[in-house]
């Protein structure tokens, strides 16, 4: 922001400091000093901060420091937006500084390091995790030295604060026209504000997609040459469908075609998150863009319309046909939200909260709905009879990033991922989580047959 809304001249400072990078006062103003030479490796290709398709106004102010960005949603309110990562990376610092407020930094490596300051509350992440790209830290608020909800960021170049760049185009926000402040140190002029639109749809990589079954020890084979960052699966007249995002575009594959991979229509997507129902022969597909669901049905040409569901996590998603209903279920700043198709798709806190963003897995058995999350590496279940306790099942340290739920001969299984490796844990065992031998870092699963099938990638 412009003006001295939300001045922040020593936020940024203590947060570098946290993690180890020199401060040192020039002129009465603390400056930062960047440490030994790291050879900066290329830059990466960070992403706008906040949801795909939002656009935000990107400023600063005379005395902010050259180079750091105030931004503010043009779209409505700032406060409790949801804020993301630019680029994967591990988190240095999540916590409070009397600066920043409640602040992030994630190191990218090569000498590369982003920071998101004056959260509203404790991030929503940890020191040590690893985050990718589009994987929400937290919300904007307005803690610290601020004076206004906004989300303060920088991108930092070995230890030395430089211009931003998001999706490979400069911001065009670099000097705050103050000769007393660096790392630039020119006297005006103070650059202008610029709206931007985040093209932070989920960057995960798109890799090889497998097929596993229990009846062959679950052996992997590659499907064809389908690869994608995220995958759905289900039967539908006794055929394998497999749902895949790449690059933003959803695809559909069935075992009765030779896997031919065909684009839907769908575009513009989460590349995290994906989940599909079959109702009454109708196939849906339900995806994120912007933080806002989307239902494309199979009856309606793929034709993808906003349910109207919105602020939701862009890594976790799941859907499931309970009684003849669709019911979606999101994660909105680690709470668990249910909508249902017979409520206008009102999004419903269930009660559960401190989730996992990027993990979220559904079934409904004997009229039950059940509800799998992780929290803190622990898979938690809950369900609507026990109204949506959330209990622990015992299977720990697995990835917060993959999780999917079969209900099998009327067992409930559930899949996690812990070392690359996805586990297999039952209810007719005491979940004891036991290793299928499959690799990968996400994973989907459904039943053909008396077979339980995997999709990994």
């Amino acid at each position: 922001m412009t003006g001295p809304l939300a001045r922040v001249l020593t936020s940024a400072r203590l947060a570098l400091a946290a993690v180890g990078v020199a401060v040192i006062a020039a002129g009465g103003v603390a400056t930062v000093a960047a440490g030994p030479a790291q050879a900066a490796g290329p830059r990466p290709n960070f992403q706008l901060p906040v949801p795909c398709g939002e656009t935000w106004r990107l400023a600063t102010y005379y005395g902010h420091d050259d180079y750091d960005i105030d931004l503010t949603f043009t779209g409505g309110a700032s406060n409790g937006r949801p804020v993301l990562a630019s680029y994967g990376g591990t988190v240095a610092f999540a916590g409070w500084g009397s600066g920043g407020g409640w602040h992030v930094i994630v190191e990218h490596g090569g000498g590369w390091r982003t920071l998101y300051l004056h959260m509203i509350e404790t991030p929503m992440v940890a020191t040590g995790q690893w985050v990718a790209t589009g994987q929400q830290l937290g919300r904007v608020g307005s803690t610290g030295n601020s004076t206004g909800p906004h989300l303060h960021y920088e991108q930092v170049r070995d230890g030395v604060k430089t211009e931003s760049y998001f999706d490979g185009v400069p911001s065009g926000i670099t000097s705050d026209g103050s000769p007393s402040t660096g790392p630039l140190y020119v006297s005006g002029p103070t650059s202008p504000a610029r709206n931007m639109t985040s093209r932070n749809c989920g960057q995960a990589a798109n890799r090889q997609v497998y097929e596993s079954g229990s009846h062959s020890g679950w052996q992997m084979l590659p499907v064809n040459s389908i690869t994608g960052s995220a995958t759905a699966s289900m039967v539908m007249g006794g055929n394998k469908l497999l749902y895949t995002v790449n690059n933003g575009l959803v695809y559909e594959a069935s075992s009765d075609t030779g896997w031919r991979n065909l684009w839907t229509g769908i575009s513009g997507v989460s590349n995290n998150a994906l989940a599909v129902i079959n109702v009454d022969g109708v196939k849906y597909i339900y995806t994120v863009v912007g933080g806002w669901v989307h239902e494309a049905s199979s009856a309606n040409g793929w034709r993808n319309l906003n349910t109207g569901i919105s602020g939701v996590s862009n890594n976790a998603l799941a859907a499931v046909n309970h009684n003849g209903v669709k019911i979606i279920y999101t994660v909105v700043g680690g709470l668990v939200h249910e909508a249902a198709s017979n409520n206008g798709w009102r999004n419903l806190w269930t009660g559960i909260s401190g989730v996992s963003d990027n993990a979220l897995a559904v079934i409904s058995m004997d009229g039950v709905k059940y509800i799998y999350t992780v929290v803190g590496g622990w898979v938690h279940e809950a369900n609507s009879i026990n109204g949506w306790r959330n209990l622990n099942s015992g299977v720990s340290g697995v990835s917060p990033d993959a999780l999917a739920a079969i209900s099998f001969n009327g067992v409930k299984i559930i899949y996690t991922v812990a070392g690359g490796m996805v586990h297999e844990a039952a209810s007719n065992n005491g979940w004891r989580n036991l290793n299928s031998g499959v690799r990968g870092t996400a994973v989907s699963a459904t039943s053909i047959s008396g077979v339980k099938v995997l999709y990994t990638v």
